[in-house]
């Protein structure tokens, strides 16, 4: 009786874990590809998703969709502070920076209804806070319900789907023939219809691939020097892993090329020099660990650098500027692409900073509620562009400015508030040292490869790792949204929300003890 019971059992942990999976997957795909060009015209799937993007865009319909979303994203922010036992009310609270903003933006959009449903800007907004919302609550009760060696299990789900669908993204491309060209060369957009779109999701994907790459090569590293061998088959599964991440990478990095966005180039750069930082900060759980000469050598490197970063700074700064001027006249595309920065004939970046300048002058003039939702853009082409420059779809490539010019001041403030305190959240591990390790009440069935005494707080530093990743990811989009914009946009917004909210979603407080 007891073996058809746990039977039954392990067929309904493996039907629940390939729903999750199946779920999970779907979500993501329907998040980054609902609004390719590529579905549009594709039979039921594009008459489906032609039918919800014309309600969302149909005055009559729209409020009812955006009172709906409304009343999700309150839903997610209880749940979220009721599972995690956290106070809602305080200001370190990076929700409460968020409520703010969406509650100013709501009221932008109830005063001036008319012309906010003339595009979905609000709801995009309002949307991709509830999908971020909605994840971190999933993240938050699967933390509750699992056990300590699995409690990442979820953000480790969302970055290798990711992963993989993106390395897919960065190969498909159905519209080579598009009008996006540099110098003769066409500029990948993959299943978009935008290169720069296409750059930043695929920049995000690099970051991804590379912070599993890590999270894996250092359970290697660490597993050899506590075991003594690399045997054993979860181990091998791990090599196997790091080497397939790592070859996403590469594939991707071939994609982000090809994409000729310099603002692509320029927010990977800065997510991947976020995630070095984060690896050399190296989270207390696992240094606490970290034993015998070649942990001396690297705590003396990783204090040579925190005591240095200034002056290697200025060497980094000077190699570029001599590179620029050593190579400015080279053929080869992409250099000349990154290169063209400092043209003064360059009518892409005089374009931004023209209309930078025009976005400026409309949140002086409407400082404390905005222009209104959809307003700026007309505003722009009106009254502030000026008379050399032709295109005006630049004030649209600048998330930030645009937020403040739509909707005020005081929301763009709560905006840049919440998200440099989600980045700055910190895990509610805490550790002691030194106690004999016991069993901690580790999973037999995954180990990490490590003694049964160290899982524990492995899996703690896992959780941590992962974390940062999904928040380097979105640094690549913060960066990002400066330049190319994508705020409003369903692929990078979505992605944007979800990453950030997966990375600040607070640990369950645990005290971690270190085997001596």
């Amino acid at each position: 009786m007891s073996h058809t019971v746990d039977m039954a059992n392990a067929k309904f942990r493996l039907f629940s874990g390939a729903l999750k999976i199946a779920v999970t997957a779907l979500a993501l795909f329907l998040c980054l590809f609902a609004d390719s060009h590529v579905f549009e015209t594709t039979g039921a799937i594009g008459s489906i998703l032609s039918a919800f993007a014309a309600t969302f865009r149909d005055s009559e319909m729209q409020w009812m969709v955006f009172l709906c979303v409304a009343v999700n994203l309150l839903t997610f922010l209880l749940l979220q502070y009721r599972v995690s036992g956290s106070n809602f009310w305080r200001t370190a609270n990076p929700s409460l920076w968020l409520a703010g903003l969406l509650f100013l933006g709501a009221l932008v959009y109830a005063f001036n209804y008319p012309a906010a449903a003339q595009s979905t800007q609000s709801l995009m907004l309002l949307a991709g806070a509830a999908l971020g919302s909605g994840a971190a609550v999933w993240a938050c009760f699967e933390a509750r319900s699992q056990k300590p060696e699995v409690r990442n299990g979820f953000l480790v789900l969302v970055i290798s789907i990711l992963v993989i669908l993106l390395t897919v993204a960065s190969l498909w491309h159905p519209n080579l023939g598009s009008p996006f060209e540099y110098r003769g060369h066409a500029r990948w957009s993959g299943p978009w219809d935008n290169p720069n779109i296409y750059g930043l999701l695929i920049g995000t994907g690099i970051v991804l691939a590379i912070g599993s790459a890590v999270l894996n090569f250092e359970f290697l590293v660490f597993s050899k020097s506590n075991t003594g061998s690399w045997k054993g088959y979860r181990k091998w599964w791990k090599v196997i892993f790091v080497v397939l991440c790592l070859f996403a990478a590469t594939l991707m990095g071939r994609g982000l090329l090809h994409s000729y966005s310099r603002g692509a180039w320029l927010a990977t750069l800065c997510g991947l020099a976020y995630l070095f930082w984060s690896s050399v900060q190296c989270p207390p759980v696992f240094a606490a660990l970290r034993r015998g000469k070649k942990s001396e050598v690297q705590s003396r490197w990783i204090y040579w650098l925190k005591k240095n970063w200034l002056p290697f700074s200025v060497i980094l700064a000077s190699a570029f500027a001599l590179s620029f001027w050593q190579f400015r006249h080279t053929e080869w595309h992409p250099a000349r692409r990154v290169f063209s920065s400092a043209n003064m004939n360059d009518f892409s970046w005089r374009n931004r900073i023209a209309a930078w300048k025009g976005t400026l002058q409309i949140m002086a003039e409407h400082p404390w509620l905005g222009a209104g939702w959809h307003q700026p853009e007309s505003l722009y082409e009106n009254y502030y562009l000026p008379p050399k420059v032709n295109e005006s779809a630049a004030v649209q490539l600048n998330d930030y400015l645009t937020l403040g010019a739509t909707i005020g001041i005081p929301a763009l403030l709560c905006f840049v508030t919440y998200i440099w305190l989600s980045l700055n959240q910190k895990s509610g591990v805490g550790i002691q040292m030194p106690e004999v390790g016991g069993g901690q009440g580790a999973s037999p069935t995954l180990d990490f490869g490590l003694p049964p005494s160290l899982r524990f707080v492995a899996a703690s530093w896992a959780s941590d790792w992962s974390r940062t990743v999904c928040r380097a990811g979105t640094v690549v989009l913060i960066i990002g949204f400066w330049f190319d914009g994508g705020l409003f946009n369903l692929s990078t917004a979505s992605m944007f929300w979800i990453l950030l909210e997966l990375g600040a979603s607070e640990s369950i407080p645990e005290k971690v003890v270190v085997p001596a």
